[in-house]
């Protein structure tokens, strides 16, 4: 063999690894997340937004937590005062996050849920999902701060990885895909 074939027989098995790395990345983390339809109400004189998230693809995230992956789901939900020809005014903003994770020792996902001291415990994922994300509650501040006949957004944005995964660009380097892990976002506009 020349000097010129083991370069390029180096370069066909580098550049083939290299293609299989990138295949088994994409699918790994393939888990899509939906919302449950938001709503805005007056509790004790609170802006308080209510929604749900969830996971479509129950089979698959199974499947992750059972093989010792932890994951983790953050919500970030902003009010803000539309303005047409200049920055939107922000009325207030609150963010959740919770983990997940299986306990091969007891058989059961545990949940970390904000504002609960002990972690949600079932063997049932379908039925721990639904008691930790089927409702989601964000204070958003007070009630007097919404102006009749002005036009208002509702932003929230959800995004599921693994707990030890960076943020921004380097989520990019981590997952080697720009789909991994992305964020799902939903903004419902009103008029208050």
């Amino acid at each position: 063999m020349t000097d010129n074939e083991r370069k390029s027989h180096f370069l066909r098995l580098v550049l083939g690894a290299m293609i299989a790395v990138l295949l088994l990345a994409g699918g790994a983390h393939a888990r899509t997340l939906s919302l449950k339809a938001p709503a805005i109400s007056n509790s004790n004189g609170n802006i308080v937004a209510q929604f749900g998230v969830k996971v479509m693809e129950l089979p698959i995230l199974k499947g992750e937590l059972e093989d010792g992956v932890e994951l983790v789901l953050k919500c970030s939900v902003e009010l803000v005062k539309v303005r047409h020809y200049w920055l939107d005014s922000n009325i207030g903003s609150d963010n959740f996050e919770s983990s997940i994770k299986y306990d091969p020792l007891t058989k059961e996902f545990l949940m970390v849920v904000p504002g609960r001291s002990q972690p949600i415990h079932n063997a049932d994922l379908k039925a721990l999902l639904e008691e930790g994300w089927g409702r989601i509650q964000a204070r958003l501040g007070a009630w007097e701060s919404l102006e009749r006949g002005t036009e208002y957004s509702l932003r929230l944005i959800t995004t599921m990885n693994e707990a030890d995964a960076p943020d921004g660009f380097y989520r990019f380097v981590y997952f080697w895909s720009w789909d991994a892990g992305s964020d799902n976002t939903f903004h419902l506009n009103f008029t208050f």
